[in-house]
């Protein structure tokens, strides 16, 4: 019996080693995933260590490092806040939730948590130059001056940090200040495009053109692919009146980014200064990219025809129904106001974003002469300065970007599809199902049926063996015509042939022949809704599965004639149905919550989809097609979160939509 018992307990202590060792093993790969910027399949992994291990703070922490990396800012959070909750002296965990706080406008959160990291390491000065970034997003110029200056004490050979400080100082007006730390930074790294770039928009504000020119050509001359910087030296040039050679940088700095408006915006009025074709086309690309861009091309209208004016009749027409003192007033707060403009600052913009390490400042436009480059005032403009020393350029107090009205695709329903290589997604977690299970052991595994949202697709060369199955269920039949479930079968194969009216008729018989034949209600509500996915192809109906991302809802004509034609109602009622019999068929409640979106049914269609997902935790459709729906909702803060999960679980296109349309 001892013997017996010490090999029960050195059994334990081996699979507990093992499970040690995997859960190790899976932690590490996660982590070189990161390194190797495969931040999806780092997050796969950290999924499996939390599972296993999930009362350790670690694999939370990198999971959300993983998540920031991808622009998944909630989703990071959320992590980070794990991480604490378990480990509250965590000063590494404080920091990056700072960072995602950060980039989710919460400035005060994230002060809060880099001042909590502070307590707990006040040597790092990553966390004082991350606290200076959020102290000049809230306009604390002095304090982040200060926090800069405390990260260059405790790492004297940080560029980075220079070039934060020098951003902090020209908000400020210290440009001779600024240009010091630009050249502190070229002397640490002498080949640092970056600095010049910044050190160029410095002298630029101090009118040092020559000084500007010459910083910007060794900033492309070391990075020929820094946009930003043809676009600077092109204003450079346009500001000395050389408009042939900005159109040439406006020309390569649109090449290198097509969606830089500054580019387009500028290069439209020199071509408008030089009487060249294209202006118009410019200008109109400028406001398309940025809307504030709109009322340029309306102003430069504006005061060409008032210098027509001025020219024909010695001074400008009054607009009709206007008062003669009300013109001199205007005239008079013109006049102001082109002074104001005369005195204040030039700017000019930056490169791509990076979430982690940042620097500072906000956006007036502004044009000194009807034929002068447009500018930006450098007080309101927020220069990014990341890890690996690029630069980008952001407004400190727009908020967060509106959702633009594009369209979204939702996830598809779930169906009864024939096994096929295509119809399964190797990565991602499959589902199984009693019933479909129940269904190949009744038909020997032939066909070897699944449930999935990536059905059969079926073709010409599945013609013959379709029509062997159909002939075997067709004796099936006839032998007896109370078969449910050959009659189930046989409609399957007529669905998967996109024979949508026989495959109904065959569920309805499976259905009379036994009215606890829960497939056949979920196989007939499904091709009840390929009928009306088949109606849309033809263009006669608005999809209903995309998503006006843009919050209004869509507007439809005769919607109670619609809803007849589609007959959503017979298709709820079949779904109903099975979950009477079935609380629990987690299909049902998603397929069901996609045709309550159809209908426009958004916050019953939340529910069935939450319902599903209390059943099933992993279901990433259902987070992603609520996700959506909440967001069409405006209740952004849950969708993104919901995006986030279903990212979590594998469905890698919610990042791209998270990035696009939450942050």
């Amino acid at each position: 019996m001892k013997r017996i018992y010490l090999a029960f307990t050195l059994l334990l202590i081996s699979l507990s080693t093992y499970s040690q060792l995997n859960t190790d093993h899976y932690f590490y790969i996660a982590r070189s995933r990161i390194y190797f910027g495969n931040y999806v399949s780092a997050i796969e992994n950290f999924n499996i260590v939390i599972k296993l291990r999930p009362y350790l703070p670690e694999p939370y922490f990198y999971r959300g490092m993983a998540k920031l990396y991808i622009d998944d800012f909630r989703g990071s959070k959320a992590d980070f806040d794990k991480a604490i909750e378990i480990k509250p002296y965590y000063p590494e965990a404080y920091m990056y939730r700072g960072m995602a706080n950060y980039e989710m406008k919460n400035f005060k959160e994230a002060l809060k948590d880099y001042s909590n990291a502070l307590e707990y390491n006040q040597e790092d000065p990553n966390i004082y130059n991350n606290r200076g970034i959020t102290k000049i997003a809230m306009e604390d110029f002095d304090g982040a001056i200060a926090d800069y200056t405390r990260s260059i004490e405790l790492k004297p050979s940080s560029a980075n940090t220079y070039l934060n400080r020098s951003s902090a100082k020209q908000m400020k007006g210290d440009l001779d200040g600024a240009i010091k730390d630009c050249d502190a930074a070229v002397r640490i790294r002498p080949h640092f495009s970056s600095a010049y770039l910044v050190r160029g928009i410095a002298k630029f504000e101090k009118k040092d053109f020559a000084g500007a020119l010459k910083d910007y050509d060794l900033c492309i001359r070391l990075d020929p692919k820094t946009s930003q910087a043809y676009v600077n030296r092109g204003i450079v040039k346009h500001q000395l009146n050389d408009l042939k050679g900005a159109i040439r940088d406006y020309d390569m700095a649109i090449q290198l980014d097509p969606n830089i408006s500054a580019a387009w915006l500028n290069r439209g009025i020199a071509k408008e200064s030089l009487k060249i074709p294209g202006s118009e086309k410019d200008l109109a690309m400028a406001a398309e990219l940025d809307p504030k861009f709109a009322s340029f091309k309306k102003r430069l209208d504006v005061e060409e025809e008032k210098e027509k004016q001025r020219r024909q009749y010695g001074f400008v027409l009054p607009n009709p129904g206007q008062n003669p003192n009300q013109i001199q007033a205007n005239q008079q707060t013109n006049n102001a106001t082109v002074q104001a403009k005369a005195q204040a600052k030039n700017n000019a913009a930056a490169a791509p974003n990076n979430p982690v390490l940042a620097a500072v400042d906000t956006t007036a436009y502004k044009q000194e002469s009807k034929s002068g480059p447009v500018t930006q005032n450098r007080k309101r403009r927020n220069i990014v300065v990341a890890d690996d020393g690029k630069i980008s350029e952001t407004d400190i107090k727009d908020g967060m970007v509106q959702n633009k009205n594009v369209k979204i695709v939702m996830q598809p329903d779930f169906v009864i599809s024939i096994f096929n290589k295509d119809s399964v997604d190797y990565n991602r977690l499959q589902y199984y199902n009693m019933e479909i299970e129940s269904l190949n052991t009744k038909n020997n595994n032939d066909p070897f049926l699944i449930i999935s949202n990536k059905p059969f697709a079926y073709q010409s060369i599945h013609k013959e063996s379709f029509k062997n199955l159909i002939e075997i269920w067709n004796n099936d039949i006839a032998n007896d015509k109370k078969n449910s479930i050959a009659y189930l079968n046989r409609g399957i194969i007529l669905e998967q042939s996109e024979n949508f009216n026989g495959a109904i008729r065959d569920f309805s018989k499976a259905v009379d022949s036994d009215n606890r034949n829960l497939l056949a209600y979920f196989c007939r509500a499904n091709s009840r809704a390929k009928m009306v996915d088949a109606i849309r192809a033809e263009g006669s109906l608005p999809e209903p599965e995309i998503l006006n991302m843009s919050g209004g809802k869509t507007t439809i004509e005769n919607k109670t004639g619609e809803v007849k034609i589609l007959d959503y109602e017979d298709i709820i009622n079949d779904y109903e149905s099975i979950l009477y019999m079935n609380p629990n068929f987690i299909f049902a409640w998603f397929n069901m919550a996609n045709t309550k979106v159809k209908k426009r049914d958004y916050l019953n269609a939340i529910n069935d989809y939450t319902k599903a997902i209390s059943m099933e935790p992993d279901f990433s459709e259902a987070y992603f097609n609520r996700g959506l729906t909440r967001i069409y909702l405006n209740d952004l803060e849950g969708g993104a979160l919901d995006l986030s999960r279903a990212g979590e679980l594998g469905l890698t296109e919610a990042y791209n939509v998270i990035k696009r349309y939450c942050n």
